[in-house]
């Protein structure tokens, strides 16, 4: 009768708090390893009572992976379609359930979910059930056997690596997980650290080349303002055996926290991996919020210009090549010939016409950063890296609208809304003829050329080079 009556005023509580719209108390997770690594039991338990309702993975599919669900108290917990229901908890009450991982892992579409004895790759919706609001203060506690560990999006609460901050990202955003016989390594950086993870596989791993190639597209990274965008990001490495691809696949998710999933050939020399370009893409995501659909050719529009502009100023590509690759690009998305008479915001969020939502998308921070040099005294730099400062990480989706306000906003200017309009209602690929005879940049017979006497000579030079600040922040870094 006492825990009825507990239970009775923790749901009432919790109602009258939800109804006030305060903040609920947060939520203490603790994931554990059972048969082997085979299983995850998972306690959910609520230090101030949790009302009654129900969890959610984000995937209708996940209960497949459920193996069994119980609660203290009165909570009653069971699986109704594609929810778990229960009827509160007590302060101190505790609902469990167990997943199901070498079956999760191995429902992995590409195979590389499960590997016995070793690991699990999994979506965060596979396993992670949670209310629909994350309520501040939730926390999660990884208590596995010595010689494993688990790569999570969350951000480390503590030196140990074991505790979790879990943010209230919305529950349709995806994110990774493993769990293993692996270590995860944090690299330091200004501005931040990176939790690394280097999955085990068939066949020894070059570890020491890996993580050269890490550290080289990150210091690349930091040629932008001298610091990482953000304080805390998961990279999770999927070595492949048998590939000569350097990076076949690469990935951000942002569910739980900011993370990169790079898919890597082993059998692609240190070289062919350090030049290839899609590590230094991904981590220009960084940069940026979730923009959604709509605002993809924004967001992979940076990237796709970052990804040249950062490697030239780290040394890996010189200027020539740099401007040579951009403009490249920009050729593939002229070309594209599918989507031609369409306005890109629709293509954009259609995930059509692949070329001209990505080079549409480098043109306008191209154009953008030469206007901000040429007429402004600023760079698209410093005005990411005010932008990072008050706004990132971000835990909800920003509107391409809101996005670009605030980016002038930020700069004072009046560029980057006006810009963004006429881009996305654009039904071809942007016209760039002025700001390649202003930059001087012009296209000869097999090669691209540069005319030292173009009125924004000294601007086109100074995009591909590093400011002194970032080259002391970067050359610190690799002094560590």
């Amino acid at each position: 009768m006492v825990i009825d009556m507990a239970s009775r005023i923790a749901f009432w509580l919790g109602l009258l708090a939800l109804l006030s719209g305060e903040a609920q108390a947060g939520l203490d997770y603790t994931l554990r390893l059972h048969g082997d690594g085979t299983e995850l039991a998972v306690h959910l338990c609520a230090p101030d009572g949790l009302a009654a309702g129900e969890l959610r993975s984000g995937d209708r599919d996940s209960t497949r992976w459920l193996l069994a669900i119980d609660g203290d108290g009165s909570s009653r917990p069971r699986r109704s379609g594609e929810r778990i229901v229960h009827s509160g908890l007590s302060a101190g009450q505790c609902l469990r359930y167990r997943v199901d991982l070498r079956s999760a892992g191995r429902g992995d579409r590409y195979g590389l979910g499960w590997r016995d004895d070793a690991y699990a790759m999994l979506r965060l919706s596979d396993w992670f059930w949670r209310p629909q609001r994350i309520p501040a203060g939730t926390q999660a506690s990884v208590a596995f056997p010595d010689g494993w560990s688990a790569s999570l999006p969350w951000t480390p609460s503590d030196a140990s690596g074991r505790r979790y901050r879990i943010p209230d990202t919305p529950r349709s955003w995806e994110g990774f997980s493993a769990f293993g016989r692996f270590e995860e390594r944090r690299l330091d950086y200004p501005g931040g650290r990176l939790r690394v993870t280097l999955l085990p596989t068939t066949r020894p791993i070059p570890t020491p080349a890996l993580l050269r190639w890490l550290d080289l597209n990150t210091r690349a990274v930091l040629t932008s303002s001298g610091r990482l965008p953000l304080a805390d990001a998961q990279v999770l490495v999927v070595p492949l055996p048998g590939v000569r691809s350097p990076t076949p696949w690469g990935q951000v998710a942002r569910g739980g926290g900011s993370a990169l999933r790079l898919f890597t050939g082993l059998d692609a020399s240190e070289a062919e991996r350090n030049e290839d370009w899609t590590l230094s893409h991904e981590l220009s995501h960084l940069f940026h919020p979730y923009l959604g659909d709509g605002g993809r050719w924004l967001s992979e529009g940076l990237a796709s210009y970052y990804q040249n502009v950062l490697r030239a100023r780290a040394g890996i590509l010189t200027p020539e090549r740099a401007w040579s690759k951009l403009d490249a690009g920009f050729g593939r998305g002229h070309d594209e010939r599918s989507t031609r008479g369409q306005r890109l915001s629709e293509v954009s969020a259609g995930y059509r016409g692949t070329m001209r939502v990505y080079w549409s998308g480098a043109a306008y921070w191209l154009e953008a950063d030469a206007a901000l040099r040429e007429r402004h005294g600023q760079s698209l730099d410093a005005v990411l890296e005010r932008f990072a400062e008050r706004h990132l990480p971000a835990y909800q989706t920003w509107s391409p609208e809101r996005f670009t306000a605030e980016l002038d906003r930020l700069a004072g200017t009046r560029l980057f809304v006006p810009m963004y309009q006429r881009y996305a209602a654009d039904t071809r690929f942007p016209d760039l003829d002025d700001t390649y005879r202003r930059l001087g940049i012009g296209t000869g017979i097999q090669r691209l050329r540069s005319d030292p006497n173009a009125p924004a000579a000294a601007i086109r030079d100074a995009i591909m080079a590093r400011s002194p600040d970032s080259v002391r922040a970067a050359d610190a870094a690799v002094a560590r």
